[in-house]
């Protein structure tokens, strides 16, 4: 007769150095469950024993309940946060379905679920009650560590290549210096000319200490947590939701580019050569930034975002912006003779969003006209056979597809304003905004429209006070009618009713008057009846 099984139980595994959890019953999934911790710790921890007992105890309810799902109206103290992430992933990005809370799909869930992973390896096997103020700032200094370390490896791969040229730099002046000891030996006095390679330039030391401290990096992260809470509460996983302690946002942005400012650099990058691939094969002297220049154009005129700018093209594909060209005839009187006559011009709609492309409430993508001039624009750069006119037209493998400008703009910003400088690809945006802003005849919520904002957002961040409205302002408060005030708010001519002022009680009058005598029993007597009555 065999030995009758243990049941369900934690499992040390010596080889491992983990805890498990056994299951050696038919209908289990697997065998044996890692729970992904002991390994820093000795077997016969009690803290590592007494957490695999409760992770036992949870495992036996979930399986009652089926199929390993979570129970319902847990405590947060019995809820791993990596159950929680799990649910929020399955059901807005695995699973997702169309409901009342949840209306569209998560934009970007590959990054979504990057930074829960690193969530994740932050908290590790803890539950929710590890969510605590104290451990959400603690975050924070964790990712500060992360980002020290993925300097630290840059610094190491650029001190690598930084070896390998002062290797081969050394060969060449060492070849040199036998090459001139060899002709002293055969008597030659020979004069040889500098050496035309120069050593590279040394690294300065690697210090932590220039790695900024951003207080704000770690709130998208803690906000997908608090967005995975959000579900479980949802979907009655817990009692309660756990309140994520959220570091502040960050400041918004002021820089703004002058019209000079995007002359120039639209200047500049129209007219840059470099080297480029054609057929093939690199060439030299192409202007290998006039897809800047025109990304700059497409973002001063509509004020799109950037990826609503780098993608756009010609054709409607329904998966990416495009641009919608036609003509149009217009009767018009000649300035000098006076005789009419029609003149062809080229109408236009910006479409930000593809017709299959998700729109999202926070990041509005309205389709827009065109000027006429503006379209004209778009049609030549069509008739010149441009696909995408913000793509790199000389790829090494010549695939002309859209792509990141970030890189291409941030080698213009630093040409322009310095090394150290705030302005980025969203600037333009911003710029298009402030200004529309600043015109005293256009109405806010038409600009907010056109940009595909919210009014608040215009409001709180672009809108910033125009002279004309403060002059506007002040000449109201001056005028006479301003000052009936009376007359203005309750709609009468400023005679005071007489119900206009609530009368003073008796209690109120006593207190105003402190001289007055000690009262009487038939004084409270009648009092306390008058508030009976009342």
């Amino acid at each position: 007769m065999g030995r009758k099984s243990d049941g369900i139980r934690a499992w040390y595994d010596e080889k491992a150095k983990k805890w498990h959890i056994r299951d050696p019953y038919p209908d289990a999934p697997r065998a044996k469950f890692s729970l992904g911790f002991g390994k820093d710790g000795p077997p016969d921890d009690p803290n590592y024993k007494d957490r695999a007992a409760e992770e036992v105890r949870l495992y036996k309810l979930r399986k009652q309940a089926g199929n390993n799902a979570l129970l319902l109206n847990q405590p947060t103290d019995q809820v791993l946060i990596a159950d929680i992430i799990a649910l929020y992933i399955e059901k807005r990005i695995t699973k997702w379905v169309k409901s009342k809370e949840y209306k569209t799909p998560i934009s970007r869930p590959d990054e979504v679920k990057h930074r829960l992973k690193i969530v994740l390896s932050f908290f590790k096997g803890a539950t929710l009650s590890a969510v605590t103020r104290t451990n959400c700032e603690a975050f924070g200094d964790y990712l500060h560590k992360r980002e020290i370390a993925r300097a630290r490896a840059l610094y190491d791969i650029q001190m690598k290549i930084y070896s390998e040229k002062l290797e081969v730099y050394q060969k060449k002046v060492d070849a040199r210096k036998k090459f001139i000891a060899d002709l002293k030996e055969r008597g030659w006095n020979r004069v040889l000319p500098p050496l035309r390679s120069k050593p590279p330039t040394p690294l300065p030391p690697f210090n932590p200490d220039d790695i900024e401290r951003r207080p704000s990096a770690s709130r998208r992260y803690l906000e997908d947590l608090q967005a995975a809470i959000k579900c479980a509460v949802l979907y009655d996983v817990i009692k309660h939701r756990v309140t994520v302690h959220l570091p502040p946002k960050y400041d918004p942005r002021k820089a703004s580019f002058s019209i000079n400012d995007i002359k120039e650099m639209y200047r500049h990058a129209f007219f840059f050569k470099g080297m480029g691939w054609v057929d093939g094969k690199p060439v030299k002297g192409l202007f290998t930034r006039r897809h800047l220049a025109r990304f700059m154009f497409v973002s001063g005129v509509t004020g799109s975002r950037k990826d609503r700018v780098e993608r756009v093209g010609f054709v409607d594909d329904g998966e990416s912006p495009w641009v919608e060209l036609w003509q149009t005839t217009e009767a018009r009187i000649h300035n000098v003779t006076g005789v009419e006559y029609t003149r062809t011009v080229w109408n236009g709609i910006y479409h930000r969003r593809g017709d299959d492309e998700i729109e999202y409430g926070t990041k509005l993508a309205p389709s827009v006209p065109l000027a006429s001039g503006v379209a004209a624009i778009f049609a030549k750069w069509r008739e010149a056979g441009i696909k995408y006119p913000c793509a790199y037209p000389y790829g090494r493998y010549g695939k002309e597809e859209p792509g990141d400008v970030g890189d291409g703009m941030r080698a213009i910003f630093d040409y322009f304003f310095g090394g150290e400088n705030d302005a980025v690809v969203h600037t333009f945006r911003h710029t298009v905004a402030t200004h529309l802003c600043a015109e005293g005849k256009l109405p806010f919520p038409a600009i907010a429209a056109y940009l595909g904002m919210s009014l608040e957002t215009l409001i709180r961040i672009y809108a910033k006070f125009r002279d004309q409205d403060l002059e506007k302002v002040a000449a109201v408060i001056g005028s006479s009618s301003f000052h009936d005030f009376n007359s203005r708010v309750s709609g009468t001519k400023g005679v005071r009713t007489k119900n206009g002022r609530q009368k003073s009680t008796e209690i109120d009058r006593t207190k105003q008057n402190e001289n007055s005598p000690n009262e009487t029993k038939a004084d409270k007597k009648r009092m306390n009846s008058r508030s009976g009555v009342i």
